[in-house]
């Protein structure tokens, strides 16, 4: 049975972000197992959509306003209403951009990582391996500054064993890693700078382990930290070993997906080469990417069975 159709009653969409959908699938497949483990019920829709958040930071008002509109159109349909996501950029942008774009938007969006906490804290005895290890947390800017989630993803650490010591820059006064707001792609060198630098922070802390709730981050700390000895984990990584989930992570598969994100980005240098953009036509080109991309790849069916 498919997922879609293990769920079809409940009227909660699970939407992963551009990253879960095209570049981190294993995470994203991760996700899904960790939520039936803790009940939460979700559906997925077939297609496979943007929020649209790039093209409103690169000021692309008018296209963000009508994938708002296409998105909410293809909610509705689908009965949804409500939207749980671990991608922090979807959640700023459905929670706090969409009323602005679309005056009728009526869908709740749920805090996933206090949803999380409140799962475990019920139900305790979920934890079958505990890490009793001291990490940090990096806040992502995107959860923490836009959205004010600082203690959640601390707390489901703290109850998996963990003991959080923080960067001497955290929570309000957090480092920004480098990936948001497009910087990735309009100045790769100066996100890569911003990255080795948290990096070096972690080091100076003597931290030998980086937890993240955003796959920008993830990606981008996890491409600059290749020369050190830091650890760069995301969220779901933890909950799975924690919980006794299988990852099907394997160091074969993550050698490929790593393979396949760096030709990704071989193949978007490439064509910047040839390309003279500016930094805002770049984020659009990226977005409608995405969007094509949706239409290009067809839906696999999901099936699963509670470790």
């Amino acid at each position: 049975m498919a997922l879609s159709s293990l769920f079809k009653r409940t009227n909660t969409v699970y939407f992963p972000g551009c990253f879960g959908y095209f570049k981190l699938k294993k995470i994203f497949e991760l996700y899904k197992k960790i939520f039936l483990k803790l009940k939460i019920n979700f559906k997925i829709i077939d297609e496979k959509i943007c929020c649209g958040l790039p093209a409103l930071e690169a000021g692309y008002e008018k296209e963000a306003r009508r994938l708002a509109r296409k998105n909410f159109e293809l909610f509705k349909k689908n009965n949804i209403q409500k939207i749980i996501t671990n991608c922090p950029e979807g959640y700023k942008c459905f929670s706090k951009d969409y009323s602005e774009l679309i005056p009728d938007w009526d869908i709740k969006v749920e805090n996933i990582w206090k949803l999380i906490l409140d799962k475990i804290k019920a139900k305790p005895s979920l934890i079958k391996n505990k890490k009793y290890e001291e990490i940090t947390y990096h806040d992502s800017c995107y959860l923490g500054r836009y959205c004010e989630i600082y203690d959640e993803p601390r707390k489901i650490l703290e109850l998996l064993g963990y003991k959080i010591k923080e960067f001497k820059n955290s929570r309000e006064k957090s480092f920004c890693c480098g990936s948001c707001g497009g910087l990735s792609i309009v100045n790769k060198e100066l996100s890569n700078s911003l990255a080795k630098e948290r990096i070096l922070q972690a080091k100076r802390r003597n931290i030998k382990k980086i937890i993240v709730c955003s796959l920008k981050n993830y990606i981008l700390l996890k491409e600059n930290s290749q020369d050190s000895d830091i650890e760069i984990i995301e969220l779901s990584e933890v909950l799975a070993e924690a919980f006794n989930i299988k990852k099907n992570l394997s160091k074969k598969n993550n050698t490929k997906e790593n393979l396949d994100i760096k030709e990704t980005e071989n193949k978007e240098n490439k064509n910047e080469e040839k390309l003279t953009l500016s930094p805002e036509e770049k984020i659009l080109l990226e977005t409608k990417a995405n969007m094509n991309l949706e239409k290009e790849i067809k839906e696999e069916e999901f099936y699963y069975e509670e470790e």
